[in-house]
């Protein structure tokens, strides 16, 4: 009986690593995609950026994240290995993200900017901004809560965009700045939850 005890204490243990593992890759992925966009800000306050750069840095930004997560997610998969359980992505779900990160693009880049929302230009490209990453992480988190359960460490980072819609309507100027910093607050307080559940399963 101690044996059995002794064994489930260890398989409990064992989960626990696995499950904080998984945390700490949900708290990397908004890590890095947090990086690329400070980095573009401190940038953007050094050089007279233009448009054509913008062609430029976030492909090879999403190439970066796609690199730097990819290779996250192999050694969590082999974690899962070593732990005996096999870590699987759903390609359907892999499919329905990206499609919600395209509509959040249309949306929020192309259609809405341009329906004469907010009070100046810069208001309008915020108002864009907000809604590209509250409609395209909400559509990520509802795919996640479909095929691999509810991800309640993603909701500040659609959440506190959405309530920055109405604020950064009204303001004729630096709104794009005001916004950058709402989107930073949001994944770092992401992060931080992240964080925190995966000291949680680790005690377990």
């Amino acid at each position: 009986m101690e044996e059995v005890t002794e064994l489930r204490n260890v398989l409990e243990r064992v989960e626990g690593k696995l499950i904080a593992a998984g945390k700490i890759y949900g708290a990397m992925n908004f890590g890095v995609w947090s990086s690329i966009m400070l980095l573009y800000y401190v940038m953007l306050g050094i050089f007279d950026i233009s448009w054509q750069f913008n062609l430029i840095y976030w492909p090879l930004g999403f190439a970066v994240a796609m690199v730097f997560t990819g290779r996250i997610w192999k050694r969590l998969k082999r974690l899962g290995r070593v732990t005996g359980r096999e870590i699987e992505g759903s390609k359907t779900s892999g499919i329905l993200v990206m499609v919600s990160w395209i509509t959040g693009i249309i949306l929020g880049w192309g259609i809405i900017p341009r329906m004469g929302v907010g009070v100046s230009e810069g208001a309008a490209l915020a108002v864009g901004f907000l809604s590209f990453i509250t409609l395209s992480i909400f559509g990520m988190w509802l795919v996640f809560a479909r095929y691999s359960g509810v991800e309640r460490e993603i909701i500040p980072s659609f959440l506190i965009p959405a309530m920055g819609i109405p604020i950064v309507w009204n303001m004729e100027t630096g709104a794009m700045v005001w916004a950058g910093f709402t989107v930073a607050l949001s994944f770092a307080l992401t992060i931080l939850w992240y964080l925190y559940s995966a000291f949680k399963a680790i005690e377990r």
